[in-house]
């Protein structure tokens, strides 16, 4: 396992473990470690996430948020223990696709599974998002779903960001985390809302759907006339010079270009990750459920579109039938 840099206490405690053979470690264990094993009674398949505690040994608001909060699209929770003053961790089984941008990286989803998965997705956040708990995720994008493979069943994880909306008050402050995934609001004044989750469940349906999105801040964001003027700038310069780049395109609603869908997602679908994505918070979905209403209403009478070696295919799911798209 490739975890040198990891905390000494933590990587001894992996390899003395009795009760479960851990045998993969993840570097995408966004706010702390993540490893992999089996355990040894039971057989299953499990994943040991491990997290700093706070001076006080405090820290623990995502395991138990995982432990009242019973649903199916958000990945529940098996255990957790303390390890020490300054280190804890919990349990939750294993995913067998693992995350949502692994399953886009190595396939091409049809429209079909592609909504689906979206479906889920916003069925979790409506679970965190109503009353009384009133939470906002604040950091969604495609790392942090997890697919079932054999179901293609979507999870919500990694809820370390997570935060409750205060009485009284429609927003909490944003999080510092994925950048390209902040909402106009966001970059404006640092608030983030219910509608801000909506909003970057919006890009991940851009993203599963085949849209353009380099998933880090590089000189492919920068739009070819500012190229010369980029490359003449110091290192440090550049990533000044490209953050402010990306957030006038975010702010702006220029983010995501839709022209680089397939050519077989039709405007009624663009139409929905515009809304979703809109610029101004008030011409977003208000809500989880009103986004779903919209997928919901495109599925009626749409085909599943997927492209397959050059080749496009789609399904009827009234006609229960495939068809090639051939010239």
């Amino acid at each position: 396992m490739k975890d040198d840099h990891v905390d000494p206490l933590i990587r001894d405690f992996v390899r003395s473990q009795s009760d479960i053979d851990i045998d993969r470690y993840s570097g995408k264990g966004g706010f702390g470690e993540l490893y992999f094993g089996s355990r040894k009674i039971l057989g299953d398949r499990v994943a040991l996430k491990f997290y700093a505690l706070d001076p006080m040994g405090k820290a623990h608001e995502e395991p138990i948020i995982l432990k009242e909060i019973a649903h199916e699209n958000i990945i529940p929770i098996v255990d957790a223990r303390i390890l020490n003053s300054q280190i804890a961790y919990y349990l939750t089984p294993e995913i067998s696709g693992g995350d949502l941008q692994n399953v886009i990286d190595h396939d091409t989803l049809s429209t079909g599974d592609a909504i689906r998965i979206i479906q889920g997705v916003l069925k979790g956040l409506n679970e965190l998002h109503k009353s009384p708990r009133h939470l906002v995720h604040r950091d969604l994008k495609t790392s942090n779903i997890l697919i079932d493979k054999a179901t293609g069943q979507s999870f919500l994880a990694d809820f370390g960001s997570v935060k409750k909306i205060p009485t009284g008050s429609e927003y909490v402050t944003a999080s510092k985390f994925s950048f390209l995934y902040r909402p106009p609001e966001v970059v404006v004044d640092g608030h983030y809302y219910k509608q801000s989750d909506i909003y970057q469940v919006g890009i991940i349906l851009y993203q599963v759907l085949g849209g353009w999105f380099p998933l880090n801040r590089s000189e492919k964001w920068i739009p070819m006339k500012f190229i010369g003027k980029y490359n003449q700038l110091s290192p440090v310069d550049q990533q000044v010079f490209l953050n402010n780049i990306i957030d006038e395109m975010i702010v702006k609603g220029k983010l995501l270009n839709l022209d680089s869908l397939p050519n077989y997602i039709n405007k009624r679908l663009k139409s929905i990750i515009r809304s979703a994505t809109a610029a101004d918070i008030k011409n977003r979905y208000a809500n989880c459920a009103d986004f779903l209403k919209a997928l919901y209403n495109y599925q009626k009478d749409s085909k599943s579109w997927k492209e397959d070696n050059g080749i496009i295919y789609a399904y009827s799911e009234k006609k229960k039938k495939d068809y090639r798209i051939s010239k």
